[in-house]
C-alpha cells in the first residue's frame, strides 16, 4: 500500500468516526429528548402542576422516567423504533390517568394493576373522549415520531452489540430493583400522597414518583407495640376450643333470624348537598320514610368516592378500616384472605347458609377466589341471572332481591345473604333511561343531564327497595335487612365545587367526608319483630357511622353472638364514632385528618385499632380467628 494510500485510508477512518460520534452524539440527544418529552406527556394530558413541582421532585421524576426509557431503548437495540414506543408509552399512561380521574376522581394507583380485568369488565359503562389537551398531546407524540425519522440516524446492530445492549437493560434493571428495595422514597424525597387528595399529590409532586412511594407502602407493616400480650390486654384471654365446632358452642344451627345485606350500587343521598336539601328529586324518598321504623339509620362514612366498591364490601364484611391500610390499596386483589374472621365466617359458624350475589363477572375484584376465602357457600355472578331484567343494561336491583329471597326458600336453616347490585353503576350518560323513569333535579345550583341520569336510577332503587319490605313484610321468615350505598358517584368532586363554591383542594376535614357519605339502614320484617323481639334492639346512637362498624351494628340490633372483635367494634365506636380512609371523628363529633397529633382516647384507640386488625388480617395463627361467639346479656 502505497503511503498516498494509507494517508486516505487514515483521513477516512477519522471521517468514520467523526460521522460516527456525531450520529452518537445526535441519538443521544434524540433520547434526552424523548425522556424530557415523555415526561410531560404522562403529566400534561390531566395535570397544571409541572410548573409549581419542586426541583428535588423534577429531578427525581425525570430520573425515574429516564431509567424506564433507557431500558425501553437498550432493548429496542437503541433503535428510532425503541425511542418512538417509549414516548407513546409515556403517553398512553398520561391518557391512561386523565379517563381514570374523570370516571373515578383519583389516577392510577399500584393496586389497579391487579384489577386490570374488573377495569375492563366496567369499562363499557363509560364513554372516551378526546380534549383540546389530548389532541396537542398526540400531536406532540406524532411530532416526534416525525422527527425521528427524518433526522435520528439509525444504528447498526451485530450480533455481539445486540447481546451487550440486553445485558445492559437487564442489569440495569436489576439496580433499579434493588434500589427500589432499599431507598424509602418517602422519606428520602420528602413525598406525600394524601389519600383524600391523590390527584392533587401526583399533580405537585409528579406521577411516576408518588406511583412508586404508594407501591412501597402495599406491604403491609406491623404495628408498633403489637404483641400477643398487647392483644390479650385488648380483646381478652383467647378461650381454648370447646370441641363443638362452632362458634356458639352447639353443633345445631343458631336460632336467628335471615339476614339479607345490601350493598347497592352507588345508592347517594344528593340532598346532603347545600342547597339541595329542598330540591325535587334529591333524595330517596320510601328510604327515608322506611328509616322511621328501623332499628338503626343515619349516614355511613366509606373509604371509597366514585369507585373502589371492593374496599366498601372489605370494610361492612370483615370490620377493617381502610383507614388503617393506606390509600391505594385493594384488600382483595393483593391479600390472601383465608381465614379472616369475617361476617361470612361468622354466620357459617352459626350454622348459617352463606351466599353472595353479583351481577357481574365473578372474577371482577378476585371475589370467585375472596369470596371462597372468607367463607361464602355459593357465589352467584352475572351467569346465574342471565335473563334477568336490566335497566340502562344493567341487572336490576329487584332481580337480585328475588334472587336473595330463593336462597331464603330454598333452605331450612337461616341464611346470610350478601347481595351487591350494579343497576346504579356509572358512567350517566347512556341515555338509556325509559321516560317514565327519569328524573330532573330541580335545582338553580345544578344541572346536569349526568346528574338526572343518576337520580333516576336512585329512583329506580327506591321503588325496588319498597318492593322488597312489601315481600319480607309478607312473609312468615324472620329476615333482617341491612341497606347501604358504597360510594358516591364520580361526580361528587365536580358537585361538591358547584355546591359548596370552592375546590376540594380547599375543604376541610369535614367537607371532604362529605363526598364520602351514604345512607344506611338496619331493618327487621314483621315476622323477625314478633319471633325475636325481646332479642331486637333500637340502636340510638349510630345515625353517624362508619362502614367498618355496620357489621358490630347489625349483631347489636339484631341481638346476636357477638365475638371478642365485634365486642371491641362496639366499644371502639363509642370513642370513635366514624374511621375511614380520610381520618376520623372523635366522640365529641369533631373530624380530625391522619397524621395530625393524637393523644387521650382517640390515640389509645387507633393504636389498638391498628393492633387488632393487623392480627385478624395477616396472622394466620391468631388464637383470636374463630372465638367463639357469646350471647348478649340483658344488660349489655
Amino acid at each position: 500500500m502505497t503511503a498516498s494510500q494509507t494517508t486516505g485510508r487514515r483521513a477516512s477512518q477519522k471521517r468514520d468516526a467523526a460521522l460516527g460520534l456525531g450520529a452518537t452524539l445526535v441519538r443521544g440527544a434524540f433520547f434526552a429528548g424523548a425522556v424530557a418529552l415523555g415526561f410531560l406527556l404522562i403529566e400534561l394530558p390531566w395535570s397544571d402542576g409541572i410548573p409549581t413541582m419542586g426541583a428535588s421532585h423534577l429531578a427525581a421524576n425525570l430520573a425515574i422516567v429516564g431509567l424506564l426509557g433507557a431500558v425501553v431503548f437498550l432493548l429496542g437495540q437503541r433503535s428510532r423504533a425503541s425511542l418512538a414506543v417509549f414516548v407513546g408509552l409515556c403517553l398512553l399512561i398520561g391518557m391512561a390517568n386523565f379517563f381514570i380521574i374523570e370516571f373515578k376522581g383519583q389516577p392510577v394507583v399500584p393496586a389497579d394493576l391487579f384489577a386490570l380485568s374488573t377495569a375492563a369488565s366496567v369499562a363499557g359503562g363509560y364513554g372516551l373522549f378526546l380534549t383540546p389537551r389530548l389532541i396537542g398531546c398526540i400531536a406532540l407524540f406524532a411530532a416526534f415520531c416525525v422527527a425521528v425519522a427524518l433526522w435520528c440516524p439509525k444504528r447498526p446492530v451485530t450480533g455481539r452489540a445486540a447481546t451487550a445492549n440486553c445485558i445492559a437493560a437487564v442489569a440495569l434493571a436489576a439496580a433499579a430493583g434493588l434500589a427500589y428495595q432499599a431507598v424509602d422514597i418517602r422519606d428520602a424525597f420528602q413525598v406525600k400522597v394524601d389519600v383524600w387528595d391523590v390527584r392533587g399529590s401526583y399533580s405537585s409532586q409528579g406521577t411516576a414518583l408518588c406511583f412508586l412511594s404508594r407501591a412501597q407502602e402495599l406491604t403491609p407493616k406491623t404495628p408498633e407495640g403489637y404483641s400477643d400480650e398487647a392483644l390479650t390486654a385488648i380483646l381478652g384471654a383467647a378461650p381454648a376450643p370447646d370441641g363443638s365446632g362452632s362458634t356458639h358452642g352447639s353443633s345445631a344451627p343458631y336460632d336467628g333470624p335471615n339476614v339479607i345485606a345490601i350493598m347497592n350500587e352507588t345508592f347517594s343521598d344528593l340532598s346532603t348537598y347545600p342547597g339541595l336539601a329542598e330540591a325535587e328529586g334529591a333524595s330517596p324518598l320510601f328510604f327515608h320514610e322506611l328509616t322511621g321504623d328501623s332499628l338503626a339509620a343515619g349516614s355511613v362514612y366509606t373509604s371509597a368516592m366514585g369507585g373502589g366498591t371492593c374496599n366498601s364490601e372489605f370494610e361492612f364484611l370483615t370490620g377493617a378500616s381502610m383507614g388503617n391500610m393506606g390509600g391505594g390499596v385493594y384488600p382483595y386483589v393483593l391479600y390472601d384472605l383465608t381465614g379472616t374472621d369475617n361476617l361470612a365466617s361468622y354466620f357459617r359458624d352459626l350454622g348459617y347458609g352463606t351466599h353472595a350475589i353479583h351481577p357481574a363477572e365473578a372474577s371482577n375484584w378476585r371475589r370467585d377466589r375472596i369470596y371462597d376465602q372468607l367463607g361464602f357457600d355459593a357465589f352467584d355472578d352475572i351467569t346465574a341471572l342471565s335473563g334477568a331484567d336490566t335497566f340502562r343494561g344493567m341487572v336490576t336491583d329487584r332481580a337480585t332481591y328475588e334472587r336473595a329471597l330463593a336462597k331464603i326458600d330454598e333452605a331450612d336453616d337461616p341464611q346470610f345473604v350478601f347481595d351487591v347490585t350494579i343497576q346504579n353503576h356509572g358512567g350517566y350518560d347512556t341515555g338509556l333511561v325509559p321516560e317514565v323513569d327519569r328524573v330532573h333535579l330541580e335545582s338553580d345550583t345544578v344541572d346536569s343531564p349526568e346528574v338526572d341520569e343518576f337520580l333516576s336510577c336512585i329512583k329506580r332503587s327506591d321503588e325496588d327497595l319498597r318492593w322488597l319490605v312489601g315481600e319480607l313484610n309478607g312473609r312468615d321468615e324472620p329476615t333482617m335487612l341491612v341497606f347501604f350505598g358504597d360510594h358516591q358517584p364520580g361526580f361528587a368532586d365536580w358537585l361538591f365545587e358547584r355546591t359548596y363554591g370552592k375546590s376540594v383542594n380547599d375543604a376541610s376535614a369535614e367537607e371532604v367526608q362529605q363526598r364520602y357519605r351514604t345512607p344506611y339502614l338496619v331493618w327487621a320484617n314483621n315476622a323477625a319483630r314478633a319471633q325475636y323481639g325481646n332479642r331486637l334492639r333500637s340502636i340510638e346512637n349510630a345515625d353517624v357511622t362508619s362502614l367498618n362498624y355496620l357489621g358490630a351494628l347489625l349483631r347489636e340490633a339484631a341481638g346476636l353472638p357477638e365475638t371478642p372483635r365485634s365486642r371491641f367494634l362496639d366499644e371502639l365506636r363509642d370513642v370513635l364514632p366514624v374511621v375511614n380512609l380520610n381520618g376520623y371523628r372523635a366522640a365529641d363529633g369533631q373530624w380530625h385528618w391522619f397524621g395530625e397529633e393524637e393523644s387521650g382516647s382517640a390515640a389509645d384507640a387507633l393504636r389498638d385499632y391498628k393492633i387488632v386488625q393487623h392480627d385478624q388480617l395477616f396472622n394466620k395463627d391468631s388464637a383470636w380467628n374463630g372465638q367463639a361467639a357469646r350471647p348478649r346479656s340483658s344488660a349489655e
